[in-house]
């Protein structure tokens, strides 16, 4: 494993590995939910292909599940799912996108974490309403395909129509009670529901809050920012700003209450006054990463180019921290890592983000993944890039950059892998360090495809990533067999 530190690492990861940055001190963070589906102690694997046919439906969706073990995950240790597996509600159809979000926790508190799994392109029937979230319940052989399914409350009304529910979903203790809530965005609504009772959907929602036709949600994230003992809602996305070029970018923070959900506006990271300098947010994690018992908010930012070509833009990327406390996200401090004109164009760090104990040190760390970079005078085949947690914060101290060219990391560098395309950190060996998933989307299995997808998983250690054991699977080691469906896109939440 090649170990450096941030400003070497970047700088010299091979002859173009691009990602050399300038590093302000920052922190940042993400959400661990339980995802122990099977209750023998060990986090299992999500990682979801919505761009999977079933049986000829185009872009039905498959969700693989890899249950976790003191040695790992495996693809022997698997059950994939879709909406034509036995017990799960509905049916597959094309363009459902069934997987496209996903997040876990014990919703019916008996001790095994459920799957939530967003199908935003569901055709709801008789209704003019799209999307659906499907809840399928753990227990002591994993998941079995047993569930519920929830629609928009507006999919009853002849009046009213959703579209995109269940675009994004989380898992987590809203009000307070310690049983964790679904919560989930559509085109234009943010719902908030209460404790799933009885293993039955809801009749109807408990908070919503509603976006105009100015701000389009993209992303929702979920902790207790303030240390309040109960989880607060983080939604961005890109608003409709007159006269600024490109749009100005939203961020809230939403706090369950008696009245509803209240709504605090966050200023966002590279904007002056008019905001035209305003970098679209395109991934939000959230953890302790100072390990001072407030989660902190990490979200990445890849600036909108005008000359893009490619699947990513031609913009470096940068990674924002705003620090929780007692008084809100970044009330006293915020932080950036960027790359003023230090990075190379087109890495698009930030692309996604994911925090957890790498180390086991007690602060979180920050893997963020950069899609676009280029290793070796290969463009495109990507990277991860590992950031330390301290009691400072986010540290370039002994920082990692992993890709395919990396020293006993299966497979080969190739063009437009896109590796680390999405990432997670999960303990799937039960060692109390947080082990990397990275995905690549880009990446060529079968014969004449060119976006088969597929997953690495890299353990962590005391000294950080670690390429022992480090693993790779793809849609052909899980018995699928469908090409070009960017296997295993979607992890996490």
């Amino acid at each position: 494993m090649r170990t450096r530190t941030l400003a070497a690492a970047l700088a010299v990861a091979t002859a173009a590995a691009g990602l050399s940055l300038t590093l302000a001190p920052t922190a940042s963070a993400a959400t661990s939910v339980p995802d122990d589906f099977n209750g023998d102690g060990v986090a299992d694997l999500v990682v979801a292909t919505p761009h999977a046919p079933v049986d000829g439906r185009v872009n039905a969706g498959s969700v693989t599940v890899l249950y976790g073990s003191p040695d790992g995950v495996s693809p022997g240790r698997s059950t994939t799912l879709t909406q034509n597996s036995a017990g799960v509600p509905g049916d597959a159809g094309s363009h459902s996108l069934f997987g496209a979000t996903h997040a876990s926790g014990d919703l019916d508190a008996d001790g095994y974490a459920d799957l939530v799994i967003g199908a935003p392109g569901e055709a709801v029937r008789y209704s003019s309403s799209y999307g659906t979230l499907t809840v399928l319940w753990g227990g002591p052989d994993g998941l079995t395909g047993d569930g519920i399914s929830m629609a928009s409350p507006y999919a009853p009304s002849e009046w009213s129509s959703e579209k995109d529910y269940g675009k994004k979903v989380v898992v987590a203790d809203l009000d307070g009670d310690g049983v964790p809530q679904i919560a989930t965005l559509s085109r234009t609504n943010l719902w908030a529901y209460d404790d799933l009772g009885g293993r039955t959907a809801p009749t109807d929602v408990a908070r919503f809050h509603n976006y105009n036709a100015y701000i389009q949600p993209r992303t929702l994230t979920t902790a207790d920012f303030t240390g309040a003992g109960r989880a607060q809602l983080v939604v961005t996305g890109g608003e409709n700003c007159e006269g600024t070029t490109g749009g100005c970018q939203h961020t809230a923070v939403y706090t369950w209450s008696d009245s509803g959900l209240q709504e605090a506006w966050l200023p966002d990271p590279g904007g002056d006054v008019s905001g035209t300098n305003e970098a679209p947010t395109v991934s939000t994690a959230a953890g302790d990463v100072d390990g001072d018992g407030y989660a902190d908010l990490v979200t990445g930012h890849v600036p909108a180019s005008a000359t893009t070509t490619g699947e990513y833009s031609d913009a470096a990327g940068f990674v924002h921290v705003r620090y929780g406390s007692a008084d809100g996200l970044g009330a006293h401090r915020t932080a950036t890592l960027d790359a003023p004109g230090g990075g190379r164009a087109g890495d698009n760090v930030g692309a996604s983000v994911a925090v957890g104990d790498v180390t086991g040190d007690g602060y979180d760390d920050v893997v963020a993944g950069a899609p676009g970079a280029t290793v070796r005078g290969v463009p495109g085949t990507g990277a991860a890039v590992l950031l330390r947690g301290s009691a400072t914060g986010l540290t370039e101290t002994d920082a990692q950059v992993v890709h395919q060219a990396t020293d006993d990391v299966p497979g080969t560098a190739e063009t437009d892998d896109w590796f680390g395309s999405a990432v997670d950190l999960t303990d799937l060996d039960g060692d109390g360090m947080a082990d990397v998933t990275i995905a690549a989307k880009g990446e060529d299995v079968l014969a004449g495809s060119v976006r088969d997808g597929a997953d690495w998983v890299l353990r962590g250690s005391a000294a950080g990533l670690t390429t022992t054991g480090a693993t790779s699977f793809s849609a052909q080691d899980v018995g699928l067999t469908a090409p070009d469906a960017e296997f295993g896109s979607v992890l996490g939440d």
